[in-house]
């Protein structure tokens, strides 16, 4: 049990520590003057998008963990279902930004991963919302999983500036081609392992059982 602890704790202290550091280095750098060129010169132009996508994101990203701890959840019930409303338009806001964001990204087989992920991650969002109005805990605690998963990737996909991941492009030679398959993969992949753990183990165990009887 103690070892479970352990393991959690160090678990979500990574999690929030990369999730700190890659948004100080990324979403920081606005407030201090930097402007990508295909954001436009106004905040009306493709700007307002990016700034919604900021601001929808920071609570998608720092609102999440806390809504997974069960001392939370069990011991501050407002706040916690307080903090999962905030969760959810935040996520609302970032989803729907991104998805203007992932039609104008400089790179072209980029915009594929970045408008699906978008699609998922409004729709995982959406159903944990409408499970928990229907008093399904079980769905809204695995669509929460999936929702926050989604929006880590803004994290997993930035792995390559502080991780060699060289064993997995080394054999390629294009830079977009890179970039994309970079996207594919920490887009997504950490979702498949989630549902492998989540929904195929558990039911594997099930089967298991059954036989046994």
């Amino acid at each position: 049990m103690k070892a479970k602890r352990m393991l959690t704790f160090i678990f979500w202290t990574v999690i929030i520590a990369i999730s700190v550091y890659f948004y100080y280095y990324n979403v920081f750098a606005y407030f201090y003057g930097y402007r990508n060129e295909r954001f436009g010169t106004t905040l009306f132009t493709n700007q307002i998008w990016f700034v919604a996508h900021m601001v929808g994101a920071t609570f998608s990203l720092f609102l999440g963990p806390v809504q997974f701890w069960p001392s939370v959840r069990k011991k501050y019930i407002r706040y916690h279902r307080m903090a999962g409303k905030l969760y959810i338009v935040g996520s609302l806001i970032a989803g729907i930004s991104a998805l203007r964001l992932s039609l104008i990204n400089d790179c072209a087989g980029c915009r594929y991963p970045l408008f699906l992920l978008s699609v998922l991650f409004l729709l995982t969002t959406a159903c944990a919302w409408i499970a928990i109005r229907r008093k399904n805990i079980v769905a809204h605690q695995q669509f929460m999983t999936r929702s926050y998963t989604l929006a880590l990737a803004f994290v997993f996909v930035r792995l390559y500036q502080i991780l060699p991941l060289d064993f997995l492009y080394g054999p390629i030679d294009n830079a977009e081609v890179e970039r994309t398959v970079n996207e594919w993969i920490f887009s997504f992949v950490p979702l498949i392992i989630v549902e492998i753990v989540m929904i195929w183990l558990p039911s594997l165990k099930k089967t298991r059982r059954a036989n046994q009887r």
